[in-house]
């Protein structure tokens, strides 16, 4: 198989700009309301804002920290900065809680010469160009040369979900090379059209946008908080603009199926040939029920595709087939007498290593295990990092350790849970996804919304879970959580806890963030609404 699919002649993300051989790009306002930028648009705007940024100072190889949420305006300027040859550091969305904090740190770690878009709330130390700054010196300056493909292209922090984020350095042409690597095993080309909501400080956001679109695919782009406000805005624009692929986490699916089920909207899915899920474990549950509901409108069995990835690998690791539906492993057909013990829960197909990556499964010691035993997955391949920004080094002997548990079967890689978030109970490491998915299955329990730790002075777990209603009603809701874990998960929990929506810390990408949860349920930080202990 191809490398990638890449325009001839283009070998960056600039270049596919200049070139006027990217796609068009598309971006929905609130009301689906489109505003399209074509081919010609797209390179006088990016080109006009380079300019612009070299008359304000930004030079060759910079980093600019944009702090926006998604726009048109947003949108010019990221594609700006790659033209100027310089390299866009996307600032979590201002809508977040201490975001002037993290806008000055990610100034300070990336080494950031301005900020574009937004002040944000503190003092900083580098100038803000305003997108109305950008635009009023558009064409003022000189017309920078186009970057190569080996020049830094993107400071991508990673979500934190188990500890401080850290900034990967990725390569424009990395870019364009990797989205083309995973296109060419999923059957997509140059001229098909994704629908895309993902925030674009995520790595899922902003490595698929931007490598579609220079890889010659349109791109059609909704605010993160268009999907937020409106979830059926998510499938409604898949159908009206025809999509063929569209990404987006395992709960993101979940919830535009029920909101589907809940209030149908006309839709056709028939031109939907691959709808990516990753950036956290995917459930059997959900993924059933999407198709369920999806299912009538035109959604093919096959074109969910589950996939695994991590910002330290551009992006995918590894992808299913959407010629094929996903594939389930009962836990029963894990190892049970391995290092790690088994799931409790069915585990959901990741697919395949995508192209010119390889994955090992490893045990403590660093050997590779057999097939059907979970260990550590590491990886290796041209666009696994070498090591992070400030300098911390990635990759062991040329593989990454990616602190991630999973195991191989029928030569499809499943996945378990992180290392570092294992429960240990009687001497056994226990995974709180099982509990957390059992839990999220009882009616009344939010979608996403339940958290499982182990407290740090017992072998015992507790259970957090967000809920609907109020008083008795909550109370037999925590004690039916209760009830159906001790007879679904080989332990029974401590506690369940029930907090009201909203209250489970996650991450600026939507991770749940366990650690945190824990220490807060330790210092009274939970606005506790009920609780029921064994």
């Amino acid at each position: 198989m191809d490398r990638d699919v890449r325009l001839t002649g283009v070998d960056s993300i600039a270049a596919a700009v200049e070139t006027g051989r990217g796609g068009a790009l598309t971006f929905l306002d609130d009301a689906l309301k489109p505003t399209v930028l074509d081919r010609a648009d797209l390179f006088h705007r990016a080109r006009g804002t380079a300019q612009a940024l070299a008359s304000s100072g930004v030079r060759r190889g910079d980093r600019v920290c944009v702090n926006s949420p998604t726009s048109p305006e947003m949108l010019i300027a990221l594609f700006g900065i790659w033209r100027m040859g310089a390299v866009p550091v996307v600032i979590p969305s201002a809508a977040r809680g201490s975001q002037g904090d993290v806008l000055s740190s990610r100034v300070s770690a990336s080494g950031a010469v301005a900020v574009v878009g937004e002040p944000g709330g503190g003092p900083l130390d580098v100038p803000v160009i305003s997108f109305a700054d950008l635009e009023a010196r558009a064409g003022t300056g000189p017309v920078p040369d186009l970057p190569e493909p080996d020049d830094l292209g993107l400071l991508q922090f990673t979500s934190g979900t188990t500890g401080a984020s850290k900034a990967v350095p990725i390569r424009q042409g990395q870019l364009l090379e990797h989205i083309g690597g995973v296109m060419s095993q999923v059957g997509l080309k140059p001229g098909d059209t994704l629908v895309h909501w993902l925030p674009l400080y995520h790595d899922m956001g902003i490595v698929s946008m931007a490598g579609a679109l220079a890889n010659g695919m349109n791109v059609v782009v909704m605010a993160t908080e268009t999907f937020v406000q409106s979830p059926g805005s998510w499938m409604t624009a898949v159908s009206e603009h025809r999509a063929t692929v569209t990404v987006a986490p395992n709960f993101a699916y979940g919830l535009a199926a029920k909101v589907q089920e809940l209030r149908p909207r006309e839709l056709d899915l028939s031109g939907l040939r691959v709808a990516l899920c990753g950036a956290e474990p995917v459930t059997q549950d959900v993924m059933e029920h999407v198709l369920k509901i999806f299912g009538p409108a035109g959604m093919r069995p096959g074109s969910l595709c589950p996939t695994y990835g991590l910002a330290e690998a551009t992006l995918a690791v590894s992808v299913t087939d959407p010629a094929e539906p996903v594939s389930f492993l009962d836990p029963d057909k894990v190892k049970a007498d391995g290092e790690y013990d088994r799931p409790t829960r069915p585990l959901v197909s990741c697919g395949r290593p995508v192209v010119g990556t390889e994955i090992a499964i490893r045990g403590r010691d660093g050997t590779d295990l057999p097939p059907g035993e979970v260990g550590e997955v590491t990886i290796k391949g041209p666009d696994v990092m070498a090591g992070y920004w400030a300098g911390e080094p990635g990759v062991v002997d040329g593989w990454l350790p990616t602190g991630d548990l999973g195991l191989f079967y029928d030569g499809e890689l499943y996945l378990c849970g992180r290392i570092k978030e294992m429960i240990i109970v009687g001497g056994r490491n226990l995974y709180p996804e099982d509990y957390e998915q059992v839990a999220e299955q009882v009616p009344g329990v939010r979608s996403a919304g339940v958290v499982a730790f182990a407290l740090t002075d017992s072998e015992r777990m507790v259970i957090v879970a967000e809920g609907r209603g109020a008083g008795h009603r909550l109370e037999s809701l925590a004690k039916e959580v209760f009830e159906r874990v001790r007879a679904e998960v080989d332990h029974a929990p401590r506690e369940v806890v029930m907090v009201k929506p909203g209250s489970i810390p996650k991450t600026s990408s939507g991770k749940r963030q366990r650690g945190l949860c824990r220490e807060l349920y330790l210092n009274d930080g939970l606005k506790v609404l009920c609780s029921v202990r064994a």
